[in-house]
């Protein structure tokens, strides 16, 4: 099919008309199709995060660690549950203010808040769940380099998380500088 054809197809095709009560229904909480995808991601990872709790004491050998680490281990598995619920309420909010242009810029400080808040979380979730697996191994040369490559993924990661919400802000930034 050539793009023209494919542009009269388009064309051709009828948007989906929704009525003003199907509209106001998806913008409630309990309705809304995007925070429903959120609930159910953020369902999945307790229920996940919540077996590894589980069984990490016995398979992991949680009851041969100490007490501080153990409790280390938790608290980043805490602090990944806490950062999705956070993102949860964070995207449950819509922009506020008198006019578009002053909520979004109520957003975007927001959005930097949320952005530095997402990246402390991801480095204490792999501070606490390295911590507990390194803690009390005999470590080698190739024990070293495999710590070394986790330290390099854990970078990278972190870079690129950063670079998302860079570009994420600067794309809202640029929609503010639209209304000017």
């Amino acid at each position: 099919m050539e793009l023209n054809d494919l542009k009269m197809e388009w064309n051709r095709a009828e948007a989906p008309v929704k009525t003003a009560a199907e509209l106001k229904t998806m913008l409630k909480e309990s309705e809304h199709p995007v925070l429903k995808g959120i609930r159910k991601q953020i369902l999945i990872e307790v229920c996940g995060w919540t077996a590894f709790l589980l069984c990490y004491y016995t398979m992991f050998d949680g009851d041969q660690k100490p007490l501080f680490i153990n409790a280390l281990l938790v608290l980043a598995i805490l602090c990944a549950i806490l950062h999705s619920l956070t993102g949860y309420s964070f995207a449950r909010f819509m922009p506020e203010g008198g006019d578009i242009k002053t909520g979004l810029q109520h957003y975007l400080g927001r959005i930097k808040s949320y952005a530095a808040v997402s990246l402390v979380a991801r480095l204490l979730f792999m501070a606490g769940f390295f911590s507990f697996f390194a803690y009390n191994i005999h470590f080698t040369n190739f024990k070293y380099a495999m710590m070394g490559v986790f330290g390099l993924i854990v970078v990278i990661q972190l870079i690129w998380l950063g670079r998302i919400w860079a570009g994420r802000v600067s794309a809202l930034r640029q929609s503010i500088s639209r209304f000017e």
